[in-house]
């Protein structure tokens, strides 16, 4: 159902290399504001290295900015790449922008905030663990004025920048890459990739490694692809990711985070492979969960081939009906 929403518009191949360059610009005009930003302190210092010495970093106090200002002009380009990612649905491929959640005609919000709590509690607990076996690692850094400037600064603008990344990888993409190879396979495991690939230019690249964190992005890519496909919608993967940047941005931050906040807590040098480890059982239990919550029986769905829309086989209200789990 989720890969047969898309099928209703138009799907020409030509039509996703036109709207991928269009949601490419519009991210590069939602870095206007920042980008302003950056080269007029590099003026001001006398240093033009500091341009890229920035993009590395991500640390607006090298460049004079409030981190909480700097965090919001950072979301800001995610709203200019939504809005592209919009046009190019409504006037390229002719369909409705909720074909890229759902196939229904709404947004199943409960499961979207049910994903939030369920995976932000997760993270608790994994940091928690994390806390026990190596307490001295983390400093308490909460500032009430700033973290209050942050936390309205993350509950408007993460979830926008969050949903992009879902709306855009796991719903246009993968149901692109669904619909052209009939395979939710090879859609799944493309985007996983694609999903890596996107965060290359991530700081936690040159801090990490990068054979370990494209291993955790791949890992993560995957793990929303599969909750996208079991549960024919985006909400859980968008309500995970929400979740994600959420904690990353007001409970834990570290130096080399793409996330660079006055957070509540500063973690001095985080041990990937933990946290990888941590992540996949996070990831598991939370689709155990979501199984348990939302019907799932049919464990080989993933595996199954995309159905196209035909004359026998339209995507009915009595199809979308039957399938629906709250």
């Amino acid at each position: 159902m989720f890969f047969r929403a898309a099928d209703n518009g138009s799907n020409a191949w030509w039509q996703y290399l036109f709207g991928i360059i269009i949601v490419a610009l519009g991210y590069v005009i939602g870095q206007v504001p920042l980008m302003v930003v950056v080269i007029l302190a590099a003026a001001r210092q006398d240093d033009p290295s500091l341009v890229n010495d920035f993009a590395q970093s991500m640390d607006f106090t090298s460049i004079g900015l409030d981190p909480n200002m700097g965090f919001a002009l950072a979301l800001m380009m995610f709203l200019g790449a939504l809005g592209g990612l919009w046009i190019v649905i409504r006037f390229i491929h002719n369909r409705r922008f909720v074909s890229l959640i759902n196939h229904l005609d709404r947004v199943r919000w409960s499961r979207f905030f049910w994903a939030i709590l369920v995976w932000f509690l997760l993270g608790l607990i994994a940091e928690g663990v994390s806390w026990i076996f190596n307490p001295d690692a983390y400093t308490w850094q909460f500032h009430p004025s700033s973290f209050l400037v942050l936390l309205v600064i993350a509950l408007l603008l993460i979830p926008f920048q969050a949903s992009f990344e879902e709306l855009f990888v796991r719903g246009y993409l993968m149901q692109g890459i669904g619909l052209g190879t009939r395979s939710r396979v090879l859609a799944m495991v493309i985007t996983s990739f694609l999903f890596a690939g996107l965060h290359l230019m991530n700081p936690e690249i040159t801090q990490f490694g990068m054979s370990t964190m494209i291993t955790y992005y791949v890992l993560v890519g995957f793990f929303l692809a599969f909750l996208t496909v079991m549960d024919d919608g985006l909400e859980l993967a968008m309500g995970v990711h929400t979740a994600t940047n959420l904690f990353g941005s007001l409970v834990i931050t570290f130096d080399g985070s793409a996330l660079q906040t006055p957070a509540l807590f500063k973690l001095e040098t985080p041990d990937v492979q933990i946290m990888l480890l941590l992540m996949i059982l996070s990831a598991s239990v939370f689709i155990l969960l979501a199984a348990k919550r939302y019907g799932w029986t049919d464990w080989a769905k993933w595996k199954q081939p995309v159905e196209a829309n035909t004359p026998e086989s339209p995507l009915l209200v009595d199809d979308v009906e039957s399938t629906e789990h709250e």
